[in-house]
């Protein structure tokens, strides 16, 4: 059976929770387990749904652009390569400047990383049986368990996805976060689970349901907030193509771990590589002008030098003879 809206947009717009396709809308949080008190994030056990919208495209940055600089001699002595040399530097440079503010433009809507998240060490085995598929979607349940391992794995946090079937008693998104919430309380006795559920509509295979999810109270300091934004952004991105249920879910989930256990690179470490690395150029640019001075002044001594070897003595005494004699007779006209 296939995924609703795989392929493209689609699905009714949400004013909460999560649904792929929506224009708009915004984060809330749900409630929070007993005595889970507040932690970094959302809070220790803090629960709600999402909205976002994709409203989101391809962002197109231009093809490559390859800079073909000259700085061979040009025949004046090594000063012009030197020159050229320079001018390549500076060049580079503009151009890395220029390409770190497209880039910075360009990623500008993309959830970043700028926490550092420690993986948690609650004691708890992986559980095997994470996907509860009431819809049918899945193509290979088991397999894609074992995959989903992997982000256990990097964040200890467990994930479970539950796809819940068409229920007409749930009529409000606050009603499915609450079924949402009440199935954590059911099902699980540990606290490092990331619950994911999604409701599906009536019409399972065209309209896209809602979707929310529930923390476990060890969980906030891995899946805070920002965590949690970069898990929707990541599964819009892969809901609407034209992938199986089985690899949205354990590409976004592996996306989702990759990113929010490193801290993103952002403009100002790019600017700051950027600033090294043209300073790095510039002194190495320095050192070659001053070698190829050096060289020059030698060449251009070794030449006198061979040029008076190869003058004939009585020449050079004639030539002396010469200055001699108009020196005095300056001397004597003053």
């Amino acid at each position: 059976m296939p995924r609703a809206g795989a392929g493209g947009g689609g699905g009714h717009v949400s004013s909460g929770g999560h649904s792929s396709g929506r224009v708009s809308g915004g984060h809330r949080v749900g409630g929070s387990r007993a005595g889970s008190g507040m932690g970094s994030g959302m809070g220790n056990g803090m629960r709600g749904g999402f909205g976002g919208g994709f409203g989101r495209g391809p962002r197109f940055y231009g093809p490559r652009r390859t800079v073909y600089v000259n700085t061979g001699n040009n025949g004046n002595g090594g000063n012009g390569g030197s020159g050229g040399g320079l001018f390549a530097i500076v060049v580079l440079a503009f151009f890395l400047i220029i390409m770190c503010i497209v880039f910075g433009i360009g990623s500008g809507s993309k959830t970043k990383s700028t926490i550092e998240r420690k993986k948690l060490d609650t004691g708890n085995a992986y559980i095997n049986d994470c996907i509860v598929d009431e819809i049918g979607w899945f193509d290979n349940v088991g397999k894609t368990e074992k995959k989903l391992k992997e982000f256990w794995e990097k964040t200890g946090v467990q994930p479970y996805i539950v796809l819940h079937a068409y229920d007409e008693e749930l009529t409000s998104d606050s009603e499915k976060q609450e079924w949402a919430e009440q199935y954590y309380e059911e099902h699980f006795t540990v606290e490092n689970i990331f619950l994911y559920v999604y409701f599906a509509e009536r019409n399972t295979d065209d309209s896209v349901g809602y979707m929310a999810y529930v923390n476990g109270k060890q969980t906030s300091s891995v899946m805070d907030s920002e965590a949690v934004e970069i898990f929707w952004n990541t599964l819009d991105k892969y809901w609407v193509t034209r992938m199986s249920t089985d690899d949205v879910f354990t590409n976004t989930f592996h996306d989702t771990a990759k990113t929010i256990m490193r801290v993103s690179t952002t403009g100002k470490d790019v600017m700051k590589w950027l600033l090294i690395v043209v300073a790095i150029a510039l002194v190495v640019c320095a050192i070659i002008w001053l070698v190829k001075t050096k060289n020059q002044r030698a060449r251009e001594k070794a030449q006198e030098d061979e040029r008076i070897l190869n003058t004939p003595l009585e020449d050079i005494v004639d030539a002396k003879a010469d200055d001699l004699t108009s020196k005095y007779l300056n001397e004597d006209q003053k």
